[in-house]
């Protein structure tokens, strides 16, 4: 087997000079919209640190600022003087990097995150590995032309991408354990091959060690090998200290770890060095041994003048320590190891944590602000070398209504309590039972899980669910006054649609969607969030049927029935007589007609643009994407997320499609699919539109839906896009908190978050709260669409966390504010307690008050530091 040499050899050192210039360009263009203010402003600081020799930044702007757009604008700059750049990210932001990066760069090809070890072998393979049949050879070609095609592999090596995107978790990879006998498969292949290329010996191919589908990766594992040698040589590195370690011993015998910690950096010799390391999400897996810190340790191959900037908009999140973590992190202290020079900054953060702390709870006074403004001036200059960080109150639009109308953002509780509707005798008898037994002494875990799950509406006997653990057996394990109140918890089938906190929040969501507001919902546990979920669904559903609405299904789905049989209690719905039989004959014979009327709908449009397809190619091209197949009810093929796409540019959603305005919108959708450097075919045309479009599902969705860690990619991407749009469903997203809470962009269409589960860590509410409050939100939206007309209240982005008062749930919340409030303190400036805009206070008061204001610390970039 031949093997090719893959990714060229560097012969030049980076230009930090020429990228500061690029950056220095960026921040002076004025008339691209490209970047607003402050985003040149943050550029403009990161040109003059590069060119006074610092090669570290954390970009920490509070979250929808716009970090990334920053981070792109460096970037840019890096490949303009010649530089390679690798973004550590969670891998689930590729995509959006991707649409970022294109913006800089239209025609930007950046691969989507390296996953795995699999993926880091695969991209050294070549159409000729596979062996058999022709049948078997032709197929293994056609897949790895898909996956360079859809921008997965690379074409000619790792060490070619100008930009590389890898994965937080890439060093979580895993190798065979050595049994009685040397490990074998092709994943030990690595590390010996590149021990004898070194030696300029040759390794033996043992083919009857390897399975049949295993050749083809062990040809590319060898020419990896090749690769990653001839980098060491050529760059004169078998003397270093860190790679003699890895190349000595009997590794045919090692433990899966170690032959881990001894591959690593191989690899990072097979994905070419870096001039510039970002890491997204930088505040994430702290830790030395994490699979973030080792691929910034030994994977992340650094040239001689390396940059790293971290980018997180909570740096510190539980602890003030964690300042020291973070900018270890980039620092390239990540293993641990020289972190002197960062924990001598120890005792200044603390300090100034504690004494924000007292500006709490003590009165004013002078010596308590001068301490403060002495404490405060020290964090700043402690971390102002690293951090460099904006928040709202340096958006003009923010500062601005703020101080005409107060907060933006409104943080108001739902507060369940007896007195609210649905709150029965039999759950305040649970309620009551849980609080009883968390006074009773006991070790036994599942009690203390249970008493902790009811007010959070998940727990023993609501519902089979998966984080639902077995139920207890009262009468058998427990005696005394637990067995008493563990039968009143239990004694009675508790159904979860009827937990008043699930009713609370049902009719909270329901209120904002009757106004045709969207509302997104973070949670933490599966159970209740299926079934409000459900709830909303089949309350949706009946109403429809009520009022002679279509719904998108023939008939109400099994696992949904329990959820449709409770919302049919309400009266106020008015179900109908019948039952669920009733129901799915109503469905059924409202999808039939709806769907006959599709059917003709298409034909006729078919016709239409057929008679338009011989006077150019474009008609010819639309009704390739307007066949369907007679059978089955949905849209087939490319017909149904075709439709959905245009549909977001007419003029008016509810009137009849016409073959001309179908075509003229169509027509508009190429243009912007188009660009101006290549010759453009129909075939071009249409695999440009097929990945445009894969952000439509072409369904009709549902009124409500959740998105957990077992929901695929694809469906992500299409429920987020869904969601940003005014006009599409769902109407209500539920999103499990540690799937949603970063990285999607769910802010366009929505203003309003409900926490249906309290975090523990402050920093994930930021974070979920982030997801509406961002750069050209629905709430800016609305905001100058209320100046225009300036009637009633304005516009605001509302909070609702969902309280059981008096139950555990109720102490998660509180704890958790206080810790908001510390913070906020660190990362907003927001050191004072609150207190009202117009109240009266002593003129001495009011003076300490203005000098701790202006003392407090701020990260901004120069020429918006000083508007505050």
């Amino acid at each position: 087997m031949k093997l090719r040499r893959f990714g060229p050899k560097r012969t030049f050192e980076m230009d930090w000079e020429k990228a500061a210039d690029f950056l220095d360009q960026l921040a002076s263009n004025r008339k691209d919209d490209l970047l607003d203010a402050g985003q040149r402003a943050s550029v403009a600081e990161i040109a003059r640190r590069i060119r006074s020799g610092q090669r570290a930044a954390l970009l920490a702007d509070e979250v929808g600022m716009g970090k990334t757009r920053i981070a792109v604008a460096l970037i840019s700059a890096v490949r303009h003087a010649g530089g390679r750049t690798a973004i550590v990210l969670p891998a689930g932001l590729g995509v959006q990097w991707q649409k970022e990066l294109k913006l800089f760069q239209p025609d930007d090809q950046t691969l989507l995150p390296l996953r795995s070890y699999d993926g880091f072998v695969a991209g050294f393979l070549t159409e000729d590995d596979a062996e058999g049949s022709a049948k078997h050879k032709s197929k293994h070609s056609e897949w790895l032309k898909d996956r360079r095609q859809q921008r997965e592999l690379p074409k000619t090596g790792w060490a070619a991408e100008d930009v590389l995107m890898i994965s937080h978790t890439f060093a979580a990879m895993r190798f065979p354990k050595a049994g009685d006998g040397p490990a074998g498969g092709w994943r030990r292949e690595l590390l010996p091959n590149v021990v004898r290329r070194l030696a300029r010996q040759r390794r033996n191919f043992m083919r009857d060690s390897f399975h049949d589908g295993e050749i083809g990766y062990v040809y590319a594992s060898r020419r990896a090998a090749r690769t990653i040698a001839d980098t060491i040589i050529e760059h004169d590195l078998q003397d270093k200290s860190e790679l003699k370690g890895a190349l000595v011993g009997d590794y045919k015998w090692l433990e899966a770890d170690e032959y881990k910690k001894k591959i690593l950096r191989l690899i990072g010799y097979g994905l070419g060095q870096f001039d510039l390391i970002v890491v997204d999400e930088a505040h994430k897996a702290r830790g030395a041994d994490s699979s973030l810190s080792r691929i910034l340790g030994p994977v992340s191959w650094e040239a001689a003048d390396p940059f790293r900037l971290g980018m997180t908009a909570t740096p510190v999140e539980l602890d003030s320590g964690q300042w020291i973590d973070t900018l270890g992190r980039i620092s390239g202290r990540d293993d641990g190891l020289d972190m002197t020079a960062l924990g001598d900054l120890t005792e200044w953060i603390c300090g100034y944590v504690d004494i924000v702390k007292r500006l709490q709870i003590e009165e004013l006074d002078a010596p308590l602000t001068d301490g403060f403004v002495s404490a405060a001036t020290q964090f700043q200059e402690a971390l102002r070398p690293y951090v460099l960080r904006r928040d709202k109150r340096h958006d003009p639009e923010i500062s601005g209504f703020q101080e005409q109308h107060g907060d933006y953002r409104v943080v108001e509780d739902l507060t369940v309590s007896p007195g609210t509707e649905g709150f029965t005798r039999d759950w305040l008898r649970r309620f009551c039972a849980a609080e009883a037994l968390s006074i009773l002494p006991q070790e036994d875990t599942r009690v203390k899980r249970a008493r902790l799950s009811v007010a959070q509406g998940y727990g023993f006997g609501f519902a089979p669910d998966a984080d639902l653990a077995e139920k207890l057996q009262v009468e058998e394990e427990f005696e005394g006054p637990q067995s008493f109140w563990l039968d009143t918890l239990f004694g009675k089938p508790a159904d979860i649609y009827t937990h008043p906190a699930i009713l609370a929040a049902v009719q909270l969501i329901e209120s904002y969607a009757e106004r045709n507001e969207k509302v997104l919902v973070f949670g933490r546990f599966i159970a209740p969030m299926n079934a409000l979920t459900r709830i909303l669904d089949a309350r949706e559903m009946l109403r429809r049927l009520r009022d002679g609405q279509h719904w998108p299904a023939a008939k109400v789905r099994d696992e949904n029935e329990p959820a449709v049989l409770a919302a049919m209690k309400d009266p106020k719905i008015h179900a109908p007589a019948g039952g669920i039989t009733a129901i799915n004959q109503m469905l059924t014979e409202r999808y039939k007609k709806w769907s006959t009327a599709r059917r003709t709908e298409l034909a006729r449009l078919h016709r239409e643009i057929d008679a338009l397809a011989p006077k150019d190619d474009v008609p010819a091209l639309l009704v390739g994407f307007l066949r369907q197949d007679d059978d089955g009810e949905e849209l087939q093929g490319d017909i149904g997320p075709l439709l959905e796409a245009l549909g977001d540019r007419r003029e008016r959603a509810d009137a009849p499609w016409t073959g001309f305005e179908i075509l003229d919108l169509f027509r508009r959708l190429l243009a912007e699919l188009s660009t101006d450097d290549e010759q453009e075919d129909n075939n071009t045309l249409r695999s440009r539109l097929v990945v445009y479009l894969q952000d439509y599902s072409g369904r009709e969705g549902n009124f409500a839906r959740m998105m957990s860690g077992a929901t695929l990619p694809q469906t992500r991407r299409l429920l987020q896009s869904a969601f940003n749009r005014a006009s599409s469903w769902p109407m209500v997203l539920l999103a499990q908190s540690r799937v949603g809470r970063e990285g999607l962009n769910l802010h366009e269409a929505c203003r309003t978050v409900v926490i249906l589960h309290a975090e523990w860590n402050p920093g994930i509410v930021e974070q979920q709260i982030g997801r509406v409050d961002r750069k050209g939100s629905c709430w800016l939206h609305d905001l100058k669409s209320w100046q225009e007309n300036a009637t009633g209240e304005p516009p605001r982005i509302r909070i609702h966390p969902v309280v059981v008062s008096g139950t555990y749930d109720d102490h998660n919340w509180q704890v958790l504010k206080a810790r908001w409030m510390e913070l906020r303190a660190q990362l907003h400036g927001e050191v004072l307690p609150k207190h009202a805009k117009h109240s009266a206070t002593l003129p001495e008061i009011e003076a300490l008050r203005h000098r701790i204001v202006a003392a407090t610390p701020n990260f901004a970039p120069r020429g918006i530091e000083n508007e505050q």
